[in-house]
Parts: structure tokens; sequence; C-alpha cells
């Protein structure tokens, strides 16, 4: 045993749930994916992702949630779907999802959840239903359930967990968390009832104590149930930690065997589904709290994968269990080789929420940044190459990086030129704003790979045309990256003008008044930096919202930080000039004079760098140009290239 399986004692540690065994105390929390069918059946690859963490040392998998009912969600993607157990027809893919969890090695458990009026609406012909008729935040105004309604789904939920345990799962988990319909019942916020289901704590705790009822009916009483609870709602009027704290011993007694503990809801979500932004095990107070309060297990998630953090979380008795989820589906294996003491071989979350809960809430596939393979388990498998090849990456950015990491697993020959004294292109640049330092994580597991799998990497030296023909490889990778865009508008050859990246790296300095032109990502995460220092900044934005690049959770996430601080945010202003000591923009039909700057600083996009292609293009048999040198892209584009020609070549 190394000095790093030592230090985990607590993790891997057994623990038991009810009668269920558990070989270690970390369990994959669950997630939604989308990845069932369109009929609310399992999928292959819902089996194939799930499998891959199973395989990869968790101790208890729970599958996202399922439908208890038929009417709990309303969002086929074309041939994507939630999965379901409203009826017997579900059971059989169930029970082959929950065989193969059995082989790889894990116990299993699924989460039984009913929507509410956080229901999505493609078909708006029926409402959502919920305790009271109050709007959702965004969304469609629900019906109140009617008393015989509530026992109906109380019966339903009990029937459901039934066919889970017909269909082989070890365990189920009632979602009484994030806002959907139990945790409506159980918070002021949304049950504003006036009979025996609203009202004080015993009326609003009435649905959810049914339900458990229901359920432990239904699996008898050695059959594990989890309820997941969302210790703090996170929103004025919510519940929090005191009432729900108030309410675990109820819950507890009607038939909960666990306790699982989250944070926030919907319009909260980014503490539920916590950026870099926030800190490292947020929920762990929360949890301590509950389980004060209860004597069952209690798992905690949070940004928890951090096996230094998990280990004092467990030993100084705040939970009982580990939820890790992004952790997971950055790298499935993250188990395996914490008990190995392989800790520098795990891929990290960085927590920047666009693959996983980001994508999803904009209707595109579920997907990982740091780990493409997440969700396309078999059709991103790693096959060894037919013949080893010469291969020669240009540029150690992400796409870059990528490309030469998979290649060499191939069994490739690899080299990797870099013209700066470091790897990570723009990335590195991204690493250095505040909150953002998760990044570095990723680049120091990148560079440790690419040192494992035998590439030789060259830094601070260009990959010139000459070279190229001098070194003759078999196939080129062009991933030069990008530059900053410098717009042709009037006096923007100022001195005081300056990119954000030099900014960043410290190669440019910034006065005490600084104005940055362009309020995407980057404009953005300047502004937080410059802040941090004590500036006083202005962002000026051509749209009318400012990180309109990002997709929606990253964004509310980014918002809510930027409201947080001094930032002067300044939008649908477009700039026309650059003077002495600011710019003129068109706002609102007018010229206006924005003065008494310093420094202004240039966010205004990319340009992509890839000159090297022309020059070469006689010279090499097999060319790629990926990443940015493409096309300016998003790092989980650029990385997702870069692991798709590695596989290709």
């Amino acid at each position: 045993m190394n000095g790093q399986q030592a230090m985990l004692r607590e993790l891997f540690r057994p623990v038991k749930i009810n009668h269920m065994e558990l070989k270690n105390r970390i369990v994959m929390p669950a997630m939604t994916t989308i990845m069932g069918n369109s009929d609310g059946t399992v999928s292959d690859k819902f089996i194939e992702y799930y499998t891959a963490r199973a395989r990869g040392g968790a101790a208890l998998i729970i599958a996202e949630t399922v439908d208890v009912h038929p009417y709990t969600h309303n969002l086929p993607l074309g041939d994507r779907g939630f999965t379901a157990i409203y009826d017997d027809r579900f059971i059989p893919g169930l029970r082959r999802f929950t065989d193969s969890i059995h082989t790889a090695g894990a116990k299993v458990c699924v989460q039984l959840q009913h929507s509410g009026r956080a229901m999505i609406m493609l078909d708006q012909s029926q409402p959502p239903l919920a305790p009271s008729a109050i709007p959702h935040p965004g969304g469609a105004t629900p019906r109140a359930l009617t008393i015989s309604e509530i026992e109906e789904l109380a019966q339903a939920f009990g029937a459901a967990a039934g066919r889970a345990k017909a269909a082989g799962f070890d365990a189920v988990e009632i979602h009484g968390g994030h806002g959907y319909l139990i945790a409506q019942f159980m918070s002021a916020y949304s049950n504003r009832r006036s009979d025996k289901y609203g009202g004080d704590l015993m009326g609003r705790l009435r649905f959810p104590m049914e339900v458990l009822s229901s359920v432990r009916k239904s699996v008898g009483p050695d059959f594990p149930i989890i309820f997941r609870l969302s210790a703090d709602e996170r929103v004025p009027g919510g519940r929090g930690v005191l009432e729900s704290a108030a309410m675990a011993p109820y819950l507890e007694r009607a038939g909960s065997d666990c306790l699982s503990i989250t944070t926030g809801m919907h319009f909260t979500i980014y503490y539920t589904v916590p950026s870099m932004s926030l800190p490292k095990g947020l929920n762990a107070e929360a949890a301590a709290q509950v389980k004060a309060a209860v004597n069952v297990p209690v798992i905690v998630a949070g940004r928890l994968n951090d096996p230094v953090l998990a280990e004092s979380v467990l030993a100084r008795g705040q939970a009982d269990l580990i939820a890790i989820g992004r952790g997971l589906i950055a790298d499935p294996e993250l188990p395996n080789k914490l008990r190995e003491g392989d800790w520098n071989d795990i891929r990290p979350c960085i927590a920047c929420n666009q693959g996983c809960i980001g994508a999803l809430s904009v209707g595109f596939p579920f997907s990982c940044l740091v780990n493409p393979e997440a969700g396309r388990e078999r059709e991103m498998e790693l096959k060894t190459a037919s013949r080893s090849r010469k291969v020669l990456v240009v540029g150690g950015g992400p796409a870059g990086m990528e490309a030469a990491r998979t290649a060499a697993l191939r069994g490739h020959n690899v080299t990797l030129y870099e013209k700066d004294d470091h790897l990570g292109g723009q990335f590195h640049t991204a690493s250095l704003p505040p909150s953002k330092q998760d990044i570095s994580q990723y680049l120091n597991h990148m560079e440790n790979q690419l040192h494992k799998t035998g590439v030789k990497v060259v830094l601070g030296q260009p990959l010139t045309a000459t070279k190229v023909t001098e070194d003759r490889p078999d196939v080129l990778v062009i991933a030069t990256g990008s530059r900053p865009f410098i717009p042709k508008l009037p006096g923007v050859e100022q001195k005081n003008v300056v990119t954000a990246a030099d900014v960043l790296t410290g190669k440019g300095a910034a006065g005490q008044k600084v104005l940055v032109a362009g309020g995407g990502l980057v404009g953005c995460e300047t502004a937080l930096f410059l802040d941090a220092l004590g500036k006083n900044v202005t962002i000026v934005e051509m749209l009318p919202e400012v990180a309109a690049d990002l997709i929606t959770v990253p964004r509310e996430a980014l918002n809510r930080k930027l409201s947080e601080t001094h930032v002067t945010v300044l939008t649908s202003a477009t700039i026309v000039e650059f003077t002495g000591d600011g710019v003129i923009v068109e706002r609102n039909g007018r010229r206006e004079n924005i003065g008494g700057m310093d420094t202004i600083i240039l966010a205004m996009g990319m340009v992509s760098v890839n000159e090297l292609a022309n020059e070469v293009k006689d010279r090499v048999p097999e060319i790629h140009v990926i990443g940015d040198a493409e096309r300016p892209l998003k790092a989980m584009d650029a990385i997702a290239a870069g692991a798709s020609i590695g596989r290709q070549i």
C-alpha cells in the first residue's frame, strides 16, 4: 500500500444501507443524460455508459431519473428520451441494464421521479401538475392536483418501486430534491395548499411520507430506499437546512434507509450542479446537520471528486458516503485509480458544466469537455492502429494534446511541437482568471499523459515548413490554434489598447480604470480577474447580454458572479472608434463617448492560425487541420476534434 492508498481508509471502507452492502463509500448519483429511447425504454448507449462507471470501481450506481407515471416528462428529442418504469413493459430492458451493472461489479439503484411543475413542455395541450397553481419560473402555470390524484401518484411510486425490484435493482431512490414534484410538496415556496397536503411542516410532509409508505409496502422491509433531499433550496422563501433537518427524522420513520443530500433547484441550478466558481464540498455542512438528526446513512454530493476532501468529509462524520457525479463522467475509472494510488492518471472534472447539464439544457446530446467518450463508450473505443505511423502534431493546445495522446495510445510514433514554453494554448490563458484554476489540473493531467504515452514534446520551437520537410512525417496534424481578433477601427493601434490574453498572462499591464471591449466569456472573465485586483472595470458588449457565447447553466453562474462585483456592464453598444482614453459606441441609435480609461482591453473574439497548412500541402501525404486552427471553437469542440482525429489516423 502506497502513501496515497493509505490516506483513503474511510473512502474504501465497506458500508451498508439496510441489507445492501457496498464495497466502498463512492456513489455515482443520478444525473440526467437523456440517453433512453424515445419510447422510454433503455438504450444500448445508456447501458454502456453506466456499465463503464460500474467497471471503474464505484460501489453504487444510481441510474438517472425514471418516470413513475406516463405524465411525468414531455420531452422526446428525436430518438432520445427519458427512461420510464410506469408499466411492466419496461422491466425487460431494465433487467438487461441491471445485469450489466452487476456483471461489472457494482450495486445498482434507480431514481424514481415525477417532474410536477418542472415538466419541460413541448406539448402545450395539457398543463403540468403540481401541489399548487404557481407558475414555474420561465415555464407554464400548472394545475393543482386533486386529493385523489395525489393518492394515485403515491401508489404510482410504489408500483414503480415494485417493478424496479423485479428488474433486478438493489435499491430505489425517491427524488425529493431539486424542485421536482415531491420537493414541491415539501416547500412553502411551491406549496400553498390549505388542505391536509399543505400548510405546516407535517402537512407538507404528508405526500412524501405517503410515497415512502407506498414504496416500502411494495418492496418489503429489507429492500433499501434512499431519499434524495435538497437540504437548502437556495431561493428566498424556499426550504432551508434547519427545516430540512427537522423533516429528516420523519422521512426516516416513514421508510427511508438513507438520505442523499444536495442543494438547489431549477432556477438555482448553479448550486445543484456547482461550477468551478463555487467551493468544493459546498454541501458538506448541510449534510452534517441532516446527519445529526437521523440514524441512517447520509450521502453528500457537491464537488467532492478531490479524494483528500472526500476522505475528510467522511473522517469528520459529516456524511457516510460520497456522491461523485461529474468526476465519474470525466473519468469512469476514478475509483479504481484512487484505490490503486494512481492519482496522477485521473482525468479531472473541471466543473465547467458545458458537456453535461449545459448541453442538455439546450437540447444537445450529453457529453463531457474533458472526456469526449462520455455517452459514446462503444463508438469511441480505442483500437490499436493497423500499422504504426510517424505523426507530427503542431500546437499544444487542447486539440493538439488530445490528438497526440490518442494517436500514441493507438501505437503511432508521435511528436508534438509547441511554439510557447508551456502546453495549453488558449486553455492555459483560460486557467488564469479567478476560480478557473481547475483548468490547470486538466492541463497538468494531459502533460502527464503525453509523457506516459511516449509522445515526444518539443517546447519553445515552432514547426516550420522546412522542419516538416526534414522530418518526413506520414501524418501532420495542425492544431496551431487562434490569435485575438484586432478590429480594423480608428485608434485601435494606440499603446493603451492591449489584448485580454496579454493582460491575463502578464505580458501587458492594466491601469486602474479599464474598459473591456467585448462581453463574451473571455471579456467577462478578464473583467472578473481585474475586479479581483481592485481595478475599476467597464465591459462594453454589442449584444443585448454578456456571455452570450456560453450555454445556459454556465452563463447563469457567470452572470451571478458578475453581479457580485463592481464591474459596470454596457450592452447593445457597438464600438466604432477607439479614442485616446476610451471608445465611441453606437447605442440606442446614438453615439456615446465612454472616456476616462487608462487601458482598453480587446476581447472581441479570435481568428484562426493555420498558415502552415498551405505551406506544406504538397509535402506530407496526410494533413489534418483541427481545433481553432480550422475555425475558432470552444475547448469542448477542440478536444473532441483531437479525439476524433487521433482515432482516424
